[in-house]
């Protein structure tokens, strides 16, 4: 096991110490989850799953077979794995749909924060692991996380493809394996944003009670009156969000949430016209995207002048520092 996960590793239950009984990790109190292929899979089947990665990864596990082992054969280097093939439309969003089982290059975004010298990185939702190679190129030391084994393993095969060191978890955002105080920085992209508010904020503060005192969340979320989102609620008749779908927030709503669950809190832009495209996929996708995204990019660095365009942007960047205090026992969603 990574050694990082050796020392914060803990049960999501009651976050006692593990300890590796074969292929199972137990604490104390005697909750048991599978170590898979190396890989720990921390995941409690009593809850409410939010995606129905949870339910495969119980198929496979219970089934002793985790995942398509075909797919486990060392790549040629210029190859990009058949998993990130399938799953890029669903992870980078719809502008990527042209791309899927078309792409020649990982598209690894850039991370829009300072070069790391060490510093605990957790990727919440990590899925094939995108953000995790960017962090880690900066220089963190990167845990992600998802409820997906097919996609944890892939970002795994991903990671030693491209030679960047990372860890990975099968883990439940709402209950997150790692000690109180266990991480420096938390990053999250397009995935709370599918989470019921009560599941969203359950996240939240299970973010704030990894978090150092000091250390810092950094959130995409959808604002409910960015121009692209707005017209996406009115195409589903602004009725209750099911199953899977974006759950829009308001900025005052992100604001008030945040600090409850972590401290305090600020909102920058990520982009316009998208909720997933980034700026350095531009020569990835087709001529007419590439114009969006150029033009987000623009409305996105005159926010720093006219700051009332948060209020307008579609994707939004919730950053929030753990308070000395820490955050209450409870946050609720407004």
């Amino acid at each position: 096991m990574d050694r990082w996960l050796q020392e914060h590793l803990v049960c999501p239950r009651d976050h006692r110490a593990l300890k590796i009984d074969g292929q199972t990790l137990v604490c104390a109190e005697g909750h048991a989850y599978p170590y898979v292929d190396g890989i720990p899979v921390m995941l409690l089947y009593d809850v409410q799953p939010t995606h129905v990665a949870f339910h495969e990864t119980r198929s496979r596990v219970a089934s002793g077979a985790p995942a398509d082992r075909s797919r486990d054969a060392t790549l040629p280097s210029e190859a990009v794995d058949p998993f990130v093939q399938d799953a890029v439309a669903g992870t980078c969003g719809n502008m990527y749909r042209q791309m899927v089982r078309r792409l020649i290059a990982y598209p690894i975004p850039e991370l829009r924060l300072p070069r790391g010298a060490g510093q605990a990185f957790l990727d919440v939702g990590c899925n094939w692991g995108r953000w995790c190679i960017s962090a880690a190129q900066k220089g963190y030391t990167v845990i992600g996380i998802d409820p997906s084994l097919d996609a944890i393993r892939a970002a795994r095969r991903v990671a030693a493809q491209l030679g960047v060191p990372a860890a990975y978890v099968v883990a439940d955002a709402r209950h997150l394996p790692f000690a109180a105080g266990a991480v420096d920085l938390v990053f999250s992209y397009s995935v709370l944003q599918h989470f019921d508010k009560a599941d969203a904020v359950r996240a939240l503060e299970e973010i704030g009670r990894v978090l150092k005192v000091s250390g810092t969340a950094t959130i995409q979320m959808p604002n409910t009156f960015g121009l692209r989102n707005l017209y996406h609620q009115v195409r589903r008749g602004f009725r209750r969000p099911t199953a899977f779908e974006v759950r829009y927030w308001s900025p005052d709503d992100l604001r008030r949430t945040f600090e409850r669950a972590i401290g305090p809190t600020r909102l920058l832009v990520d982009g316009y016209f998208s909720l997933n495209a980034q700026a350095s996929d531009r020569e990835l996708l087709a001529p007419g995207f590439g114009a969006v995204i150029s033009s987000s990019e623009h409305l996105r660095r005159l926010s720093g002048r006219f700051p009332w365009l948060v209020v307008v942007a579609d994707s939004l960047y919730v950053t929030s520092v753990r308070s000395l205090a820490g955050p209450p026992a409870t946050a609720s969603a407004e």
